[in-house]
């Protein structure tokens, strides 16, 4: 099996989905905290089964490390849709740039060498989505709920930025900055790579719901 390092793929991967909160301070603490309880060594068993097995996978995860998704993402961030939808992430999340996640994520991912040995007759058909659909699944939902809960139930500045999460407003900015023309084309780009932007975010949403209904 694969080698994917100390900090794994995997475990970047699902912090686009998991940790869109910036990483400031008291919200740094919260996302270690959320972090401990994931089954790591599982979800890098299932990355490195994808990377061996999955071309559709290989082929997101090779696109995410090249400069091409930087300018890809570059796009994304700068139109006005994004910028509104940036700006309440920033604003809810005690002034951090949500966007400092992403800019770094193919520079990290570079960092770590992945085998390319692939057994052509084994390829399967699997991608992106399926794994973090697959990887979602080994957490540990009621552990994942009770930590949401405590920390809302102490406020500070997870439970600001938890309640801001489920507000209709971020749901409205999301939808309009998905629709947004200026986002067709780099979102096209993505799907060609086999990143599904629209299944990500129904991930997110997904576990954002798993969370105390009224915080």
């Amino acid at each position: 099996m694969a080698c994917l390092g100390h900090a794994p793929i995997a475990v970047i991967l699902l912090a686009v989905v998991f940790s869109c909160a910036p990483t400031l301070a008291d919200l740094r603490g919260d996302l270690r905290d959320f972090v401990a309880i994931a089954p790591r060594r599982r979800i890098v068993y299932i990355a490195a089964r994808y990377y061996i097995f999955d071309p559709r996978f290989r082929q997101a995860v090779g696109f995410v490390r090249s400069d091409e998704f930087l300018k890809t993402w570059q796009s994304v961030r700068a139109a006005p849709d994004v910028a509104a939808l940036i700006d309440y992430l920033n604003e809810y999340g005690s002034g951090y740039d949500v966007t400092s996640l992403v800019d770094s994520l193919p520079q990290r991912l570079r960092a770590y060498q992945l085998s390319r040995t692939v057994p052509v007759e084994m390829m399967l058909h699997r991608d992106l989505t399926t794994f973090l659909r697959e990887a979602v699944q080994t957490l540990p939902r009621a552990k994942v709920y009770a930590l949401m809960s405590q920390k809302v139930r102490q406020g500070g500045d997870f439970a600001k930025f938890y309640k801001a999460l489920r507000d209709k407003q971020f749901k409205i900015l999301v939808d309009r900055a998905r629709n947004s023309a200026d986002l067709q084309a780099p979102l096209k780009r993505l799907h060609e790579k086999n990143i599904n932007v629209d299944e990500i975010l129904q991930i997110l949403f997904e576990i954002i719901n798993w969370g105390p209904q009224n915080p």
